[in-house]
């Protein structure tokens, strides 16, 4: 046991991108400070692994982490990765301030979905309309999960929390909805229970110059799975369904769940009750960029004075 959690008997064959985590750098081996279950272990090697096949500039690409479970990520990504924690909800602003103080930068942001659309929630429609040059990944697990299992602005209509113990009755915060209005100029959102569409997304973000938000779906066994049948949502639901206690049934659920985009075109408000739409929903390359057009007025300001 280190202070960067349980190290786990070495695999044969080796994961080949473990080595490239911080855990595996540090400790020769792949190491997680999650949940048994947990989606974040996922999360974390893909973010390795495009850092890693893409040559990523450390540098250049700094990686802000919010406050939630997933702060946790930090023994799972890119050892050379900059990393920086920013306090709960403000991931946003210091990446702005980041970007502002240097323009060459383009932060990636990690943050959940309690972080961004609680607590964090301005500052999260503040930087999409200014399409400020970034990537922010929104992980979403539809809880709190490091303070008790409270339900959080994305928690499903009928589940069961800590702070819901009969059911949740309020209206649930859409993250793709709330970006699309702000302005951001690339949304997309998928889970990981879609990996490879992940890194698709997260590679073109990366080339992307605006705001680019990745929502992603992702399964909390502990505080959701364990307290929710995977029926959520239907009827008479201490007849039907089962305890989502374990990852198989929670990505089943999520699968089942996610409808993509152009399927959802044909179905009804209905029908799409209680469900996540995935892909992407909005690319536009050419939209002014922040800190760029900022430096236009100070070129202005400048010649004036």
């Amino acid at each position: 046991m280190s202070g960067m959690g349980p190290i786990y008997p070495k695999e044969k064959p080796d994961h080949p991108y473990v080595q490239f985590s911080t855990g595996g750098y540090l400790f020769g081996n792949y190491n997680s400070l999650f949940c048994a279950g947990c989606g974040y272990g996922i999360i974390g090697h893909i973010f390795t692994r495009v850092f890693e096949d893409e040559k990523i500039e450390p540098k250049l690409f700094p990686l802000i982490i919010g406050i939630g479970c997933y702060t946790q990520l930090v023994t799972l990504v890119h050892h050379t990765s900059q990393k920086f924690f920013a306090l709960h909800g403000r991931a946003p602003a210091v990446a702005t301030g980041m970007k502002m103080a240097n323009p060459k930068l383009k932060p990636i942001i990690f943050s959940g979905d309690g972080d961004c659309f609680g607590i964090g929630g301005n500052h999260f429609i503040h930087m999409c309309r200014r399409n400020l040059d970034c990537v922010i990944f929104i992980f979403n697990n539809s809880i709190y999960g490091m303070t008790g299992g409270q339900a959080a602005p994305t928690t499903l209509y009928g589940a069961e929390s800590t702070t819901t113990p009969y059911k949740m009755f309020e209206n649930r915060i859409d993250g793709v909805n709330l970006a699309l209005a702000a302005g951001a100029t690339y949304i997309a959102r998928t889970t990981v229970a879609h990996p490879r569409t992940l890194m698709k997304y997260f590679r073109k973000a990366l080339k992307h110059k605006g705001t680019s938000v990745i929502e992603v779906i992702t399964p909390c066994v502990t505080y959701f799975g364990r307290k929710n049948l995977d029926r959520l949502g239907v009827e008479y639901l201490d007849i039907i369904g089962e305890k989502m206690d374990n990852t198989g049934r929670m990505l089943d659920w999520i699968k089942r769940n996610s409808v993509r985009i152009n399927q959802a075109k044909f179905m009804t408000d209905e029908e799409l009750f209680n469900n996540y739409i995935i892909g992407e929903f909005r690319y536009e390359p050419d939209k002014p960029e922040y800190s760029e057009e900022y430096a236009k007025i100070q070129k202005i300001a400048m010649e004036e004075k």
